[in-house]
């Protein structure tokens, strides 16, 4: 069985993906060190802190991974680097409380506003839905890892998300646009 936990940086994929892989006593795979072990990037973004990839390398490679293991917890912030999948889980949260925890990290504005832009258009959520036939949606903003984990196991997700019919969503949108501008 592969599953699929994805979501934008700081909704919990990897305390979740760890709990799950536990759990179920599957293998626990983080694409972002399986890209940097085998050195799949091509160059690391100071002001993101972040290594740019070679999308196409590391999707061959990480399929052929997948394909000598059929046990496997895969936590990803891009879903379309995986070409089968038994379950695609996307976390989501209230991009207010991302922010918080984001700027607790210590990540510089353009970090924390990119990720938290990003999840409130549902970036990667529409990148699961395209990718996949069938994604599983759950907003993770009060739920403990274990309550996600049990509503992944049971198969309980919500309805998709839209961030933006939130007035204070739609004010926190505004505030980030004064803090880039």
């Amino acid at each position: 069985m592969i599953i699929v936990i994805t979501g934008t940086p700081g909704v919990g994929k990897t305390t979740v993906s760890l709990l799950l892989s536990q759990r179920l006593g599957l293998e626990y795979l983080h694409v972002s060190t399986f890209v940097i072990e085998r050195k799949l990037y091509r160059s690391y973004d100071e002001l993101r802190s972040s290594f740019e990839i070679d999308d196409e390398e590391v999707a061959k490679e990480l399929n052929r991974y997948l394909s000598e293991r059929k046990n496997v917890v895969l936590e990803t912030v891009y879903p379309s680097l995986v070409d089968n999948a038994d379950k695609v889980v996307v976390l989501r949260k209230h991009p207010k409380v991302l922010y918080d925890e984001l700027k607790k990290r210590g990540w510089n504005d353009i970090k924390v506003i990119e990720n938290v832009e990003a999840e409130i258009i549902g970036y990667v959520a529409q990148e699961a839905n395209e990718w996949f036939k069938e994604t599983c949606e759950i907003d993770v903003t009060n739920l403990s890892p274990e309550e996600v984990v049990n509503r992944i196991l049971g198969n309980i997700c919500d309805k998709p998300v839209d961030w933006l019919d939130l007035p204070d969503v739609q004010d926190l949108l505004l505030a980030l646009d004064k803090i880039i501008s």
